[in-house]
């Protein structure tokens, strides 16, 4: 630890605004990491949309319109 404290004392004060910076996004990584407990990610994935056959008929139709519009040039 002393070794840290010795090179941190060696930077200047932009140099050291950086490493306060990066320990500041470290930490709250860590936290964030933390907080992923199972019932925030139950929470997560009920919020998850989910399609029925209709509403993915409306995409092939619109597919096959596409695809029958818009044919490669022949050289």
């Amino acid at each position: 630890m002393a070794d840290i404290v010795l090179k941190y004392s060696l930077l200047n004060n932009n140099a050291r605004n950086q490493v306060n910076d990066f320990l500041d996004f470290l930490l709250q990584k860590q936290r964030e990491k933390g907080n992923n407990s199972l019932s925030s990610y139950k929470k997560k994935i009920l919020g998850v949309t989910t399609w029925s056959d209709s509403d993915i008929e409306a995409f092939q139709v619109n597919q096959k319109l596409f695809n029958s519009s818009w044919k490669p040039e022949k050289w």
